[in-house]
């Protein structure tokens, strides 16, 4: 019930935006979601950072830009694709925060940034109890909406950046990879 009330709502929410019928963007949305279904995904392993991370196929693996984030362990891209992107974080925890508490701390960075339309949700991140930030930058007519996806596990934290220029295309492609993320035992 909860899935099929949020796939409504991107339906609805796409029908808004774009201005098509409520049946035009429905059958946009089934043929994405049918796409991202068909998918074949690799897995990559950062055992050095504990995790392992889902990404598809024809994405590639980039350096990380410790400019942007000294917490930064890895980023990775779609080669013929540049309106959608990942990037993973790994910080330590200062104090024993939720993934909400930590969702809520990276608002105000992002907001001075430019980013508005903030949405914090709960959500699973690996199979694990998490939190989504949800928020877009608009420029000329041209947006780049960001989902944050956090997740605890003891003293650290992730974040799985997921940034696109098509978010009604990526949405259902993040929910994806934050549900294949997996923290690594440290056995």
């Amino acid at each position: 019930m909860t899935a099929n009330r949020h796939f409504k709502r991107r339906v609805r929410e796409r029908a808004r935006r774009t201005g098509e019928s409520y049946t035009a963007a429905l059958r946009h949305l089934r043929q994405i979601d049918a796409r991202e279904r068909s998918m074949q995904w690799q897995r990559i392993e950062k055992p050095d950072f504990g995790y392992a991370v889902h990404v598809p196929d024809a994405w590639d693996e980039r350096p990380p830009n410790l400019k942007n984030s000294p917490w930064e362990t890895a980023r990775f891209g779609d080669r013929s694709d540049r309106r959608h992107s990942l990037i993973v974080f790994r910080s330590p925890q200062r104090l024993a925060r939720t993934a909400a508490a930590i969702a809520e701390n990276a608002q105000p960075t992002l907001q001075n940034s430019g980013f508005t339309d903030f949405r914090i949700t709960d959500t699973l991140v690996g199979g694990r109890e998490g939190s989504l930030l949800e928020c877009a930058l608009h420029d000329a007519g041209r947006v780049w909406a960001v989902r944050e996806y956090f997740v605890v596990n003891g003293e650290v934290h992730f974040c799985l950046g997921c940034g696109s220029a098509a978010p009604e295309e990526d949405e259902t492609l993040f929910a994806a990879m934050a549900e294949r993320f997996e923290i690594l035992d440290a056995g």
